[in-house]
């Protein structure tokens, strides 16, 4: 099979995958428990009648495999409904709040590889010395920090302290490049930080077991430079396992990180989620959930993908 066919075929199971996930996200929100129904009349002091009246506006009266089939109907035609607490359409929600999340995402993706990768290399390939020894500390003190508690360290130090960035907020790149980076810095370190810490160890770990194979022997002993065996075999060779982490790590940051946004009141797609939550907007909720998963599924198989090109002898 050519990699032409395998990533054709790749590509149809993730559309299989992502079918499979429309219908467990809707049936998840559908066990929340409250009724959204209840909620807007409770503080529109509505009646017993008006919330009859109301659940057949919203089409809650309707059986579920019914209320799935328009959803999803309404998702292929582009008609993703409005918020049933404020009335905004989804789409324009979305297409608000997910790029500022995928701004994060990928900036602290960025920033935590030019952390983990100098500080893997130099770990496994000077072991036992002060780079080795940094790396160490550096993935442990990573993975033993809780997020939230490293952002109101950052918020108390650099935004109280020393009032030298903005504690909480967002400016989008359009309004002023200059703003949003310094609005971002903050997020992106803790992001940075998190995320940083394991690729250090994964990769280092890696690193090591590579070197310690009988090819890099070989490679030494017929005189090969250090420098070409650790670049141009072992990293290669320790990326292969590495890059599945780094993209389970961009698909947490772009979902997970309701944390971050919540700490430094960043309005990101992650926020809107848990806002939907707290108020019981379905809509909303399901269209978020299901772009998460929907993110989750393209960097798996961007993934996938990728083995062809690091590994030939992958087999499709």
């Amino acid at each position: 099979m050519s990699w032409a066919s395998y990533a054709i075929k790749r590509g149809l199971a993730s559309l299989v995958m992502l079918f499979i996930a429309s219908i467990v996200v809707f049936g998840i929100v559908r066990l929340i428990p409250g009724d959204p129904v209840s909620i807007i009349l409770g503080t529109q002091q509505g009646t017993a009648g008006a919330e009859e009246a109301l659940r057949r506006q919203l089409g809650l009266d309707k059986p579920p495999w019914i209320q799935y089939i328009e959803w999803l109907t309404g998702l292929l035609t582009g008609d993703w409904g409005e918020s049933i607490i404020s009335g905004q359409s989804i789409e324009r929600l979305v297409a608000i709040r997910y790029p500022r999340s995928l701004q994060l995402a990928f900036l602290g993706i960025i920033v935590a590889m030019v952390i983990a990768f100098p500080l893997g290399i130099a770990g496994a390939v000077r072991r036992n010395t002060a780079a080795d020894y940094a790396a160490i500390v550096f993935s442990q003190v990573g993975v033993s920090i809780p997020s939230f508690w490293l952002g109101i360290l950052l918020i108390f130090i650099f935004g109280g302290v020393l009032d030298a960035l903005p504690p909480s907020g967002y400016v989008s790149f359009n309004e002023n490049v200059v703003e949003s980076l310094r609005y971002s810095v903050m997020p992106v370190a803790v992001l940075a930080v998190i995320n940083g810490a394991i690729v250090t160890r994964y990769l280092r770990s890696e690193m090591l077991e590579e070197l310690n194979k009988d090819y890099v022997r070989t490679a030494r002993a017929y005189g090969h430079p250090s420098e070409r065996i650790v670049g141009r075999y072992v990293l290669k060779n320790a990326l292969i396992p590495t890059v599945t982490v780094i993209g389970i790590q961009v698909g947490w940051m772009v979902g997970g990180i309701v944390i971050i946004e919540q700490v430094f009141d960043y309005s990101g797609l992650g926020q809107l989620i848990l806002n939907g939550l707290l108020s019981r907007d379905y809509p909303v909720v399901q269209i978020g959930i299901l772009i998460l998963a929907a993110t989750f599924i393209v960097i798996n198989l961007v993934v996938d993908l990728l083995y062809g090109w690091l590994d030939p002898q992958v087999k499709y």
